[in-house]
């Protein structure tokens, strides 16, 4: 009998991923969730957060977000969205008994942190710049490559790239990542199938299908598709809470850099207050242009007027949420057109995206960010397809160049070689040899890209400070 409904003692599964067969214990009372959040913070993917651009790249004002701090903004609101819920379940007759909502705070929190870890550096030119040059190169680079892998390695995604850190590369590496539990990696899942389907966006690459149907099928997500699963109902309300952040400071940065006005904001939000709520909010602002201490004041509020418009969207849409039958944002399905929590978010990204991303300060350290990329997926993508010929060579094998090795040492340890193949038993491949160099390039940071584009193209030098 095919399910119509998905069932939350199996969404709040607390089994770790790599580690099934174990019973987990967290230590000092925390719940496995808790530790969860802890494994996140604590690695070294997160840390590296805090030199990747969020829009503004390598500005030097230290009140403009990170992906650092954007996160940790994130896992804010996520864990605020996480108390509505868990008080809108646990009032719901037919869900008694099941302790784990007790716990969806902590799941929420968890994901949010790791929403944005596997973004390359330079942010979204980053992201186009390795797809341009994959998409254009990768075919010469690698000729005997299937369409297929060569589309798969070219469509260079944020979300499929954190998967992968969550799930293979993050502390154990090719044996569960960071080996966190299954709610938390499915609530993760932002739009959960592969590549194969053709999307921009997706959660999972060809080297981690396998691995996503088995968290779709141990949480018990609806297949609405072949290999494709609808969302758990928890990563809707991840997007909610990234969208809330998007739409406030990313307009908080363009004030702070001088690309907006502190008045743009007011025109733009004011209408999510009532009058009366206004007159009150306005006697808090301070003036002589404090514009910093005045959006520390105007932020609070719209943040608690979109958390309430997404727990709100979230309990009106719950049915249909719980069937699979949601595929867009919660707050714009959900809640009235006419609603102004409805319509701030898309105007607040209107704004940022025909005013603060379109800043000629910002587009002109992002055009560089190609020829940081055209340096790097050349010397590495080269590396890579030498040294899979070598690993894949049953008898005489011809060793890499000279150059290739240097280059691959840049991975340490982690570089391909006959003892650390991706499957147990297995081989480098092509394909698995230019995921590895493409890790390694999506886990720089912004100035370390740099630097290391630098040094390969001969203009660096002995004394450059490296990152």
């Amino acid at each position: 009998m095919v399910r119509k409904t998905m069932d939350w003692k199996m969404l709040l599964s607390a089994t770790r991923l790599g580690r099934e067969a174990e019973t987990m214990y967290a230590a000092n009372s925390r719940s496995q969730y808790d530790a969860d959040i802890d494994r996140i913070l604590f690695s070294g993917a997160f840390r590296r957060l805090a030199r990747k651009t969020q829009v503004h790249p390598m500005v030097a004002n230290d009140h403009v977000h990170t992906r650092l701090t954007h996160s940790l903004e994130v896992g804010q609101v996520g864990k605020a969205l996480g108390i509505g819920v868990k008080q809108f379940l646990l009032s719901r007759p037919e869900l008694a008994g099941v302790e784990e909502i007790q716990h969806i705070p902590s799941i929420l929190q968890a994901a949010c942190l790791a929403h944005d870890l596997g973004n390359p550096p330079s942010g979204h030119a980053g992201e186009e710049s390795m797809r341009y040059w994959l998409e254009t190169n990768l075919k010469l680079v690698a000729p005997r490559l299937g369409k297929l892998w060569v589309h798969d390695l070219a469509a260079v995604e944020g979300n499929a790239q954190g998967f992968r850190m969550l799930t293979q590369t993050e502390n154990h590496l090719f044996v569960g990542g960071l080996q966190l539990t299954y709610a938390t990696l499915a609530t993760f899942l932002k739009y959960p199938w592969t590549s194969r389907h053709g999307a921009k966006k997706f959660s999972a690459y060809l080297s981690e299908e396998q691995i996503l149907r088995t968290v779709a099928d141990h949480v018990g997500l609806l297949e609405i598709g072949a290999g494709k699963w609808a969302r758990h109902p928890l990563a809707h309300l991840v997007e909610a809470a990234d969208d809330i952040c998007y739409a406030v400071v990313d307009l908080d940065d363009g004030v702070e850099l001088g690309i907006l006005k502190f008045d743009d904001l007011i025109d733009l939000f004011q209408p999510l207050f009532e009058e009366l709520e206004w007159e009150g909010l306005k006697k808090e602002f301070l003036l002589n242009d404090s514009f910093r201490v005045n959006l520390a004041r105007l932020r609070g509020g719209i943040f608690d007027k979109l958390v309430h418009a997404a727990l709100e969207a979230f309990t009106k849409g719950y049915g249909d949420i719980m069937a699979g039958r949601v595929s867009k944002d919660i707050i714009q399905t959900f809640l009235d057109p006419n609603d102004p929590r409805a319509r701030i978010i898309e105007a607040a990204k209107a704004l940022a995206r025909d005013r603060v991303f379109a800043d000629s300060r910002k587009v002109e350290i992002e055009i560089g960010s190609f020829a940081v990329f055209n340096t790097l997926l050349e010397a590495f993508c080269d590396s890579a397809v030498s040294k899979a010929d070598f690993l894949m060579a049953s008898s005489t094998r011809d060793k890499p160049s000279w150059k290739a090795d240097l280059i691959l040492k840049f991975l340490g340890n982690h570089a391909p070689n006959d003892h650390n193949g991706p499957l147990p038993g297995s081989k480098w491949n092509e394909y698995q040899c230019l995921r590895r160099v493409l890790d390694f390039i999506c886990g720089m940071t912004d100035n370390y890209a740099t630097f290391v584009a630098k040094q390969i193209n001969g203009s660096g030098y002995s004394g450059l400070q490296r990152p």
